[in-house]
């Protein structure tokens, strides 16, 4: 059964594998993955289609250890320590926009706060290009 109030900012668990593409550079399998979705949409049950964003663990290639940031401009860093329910510290992968069914968001974990929310949102718009937005 679907959680039945998502918000923007919630964070659910969910195997993406049959969600996904087949290019290498796609998540797959069980990840969290993080609502992005204007939450006037988010409020209408009859809206079925959920917009997300993936998180995966922090890998080398993904962080830049000497400037303590991500090398992506497009990626956000999240700590497990501000985050008790992840195992490590997270990448959220801002360019990996994602539309999935509703019904599929069953399994929520916890909610993105405010700060880590609107940077989220400040690195999908520079992906996006919606200018000065």
């Amino acid at each position: 059964m679907p959680h039945p109030n998502l918000e923007e900012g919630d964070v659910f668990f969910l195997d993406l594998t049959g969600h996904t593409g087949k290019s290498a550079n796609t998540i797959k399998g069980p990840h969290y993955l993080s609502v992005v979705m204007n939450p006037r949409k988010l409020s209408n049950p009859g809206h079925k289609t959920i917009i997300c964003v993936p998180m995966t663990s922090l890998q080398e290639n993904l962080w830049d250890a000497e400037n303590r940031r991500p090398k992506m401009q497009s990626h956000h860093w999240i700590s497990y320590k501000k985050y008790p329910k992840l195992e490590h510290d997270t990448i959220i992968k801002c360019e990996q926009i994602y539309t999935i069914n509703r019904e599929f968001f069953t399994d929520y974990r916890f909610t993105l706060d405010t700060t880590d929310l609107t940077e989220v949102r400040r690195r999908m718009v520079n992906i996006i290009g919606y200018g000065n937005f």
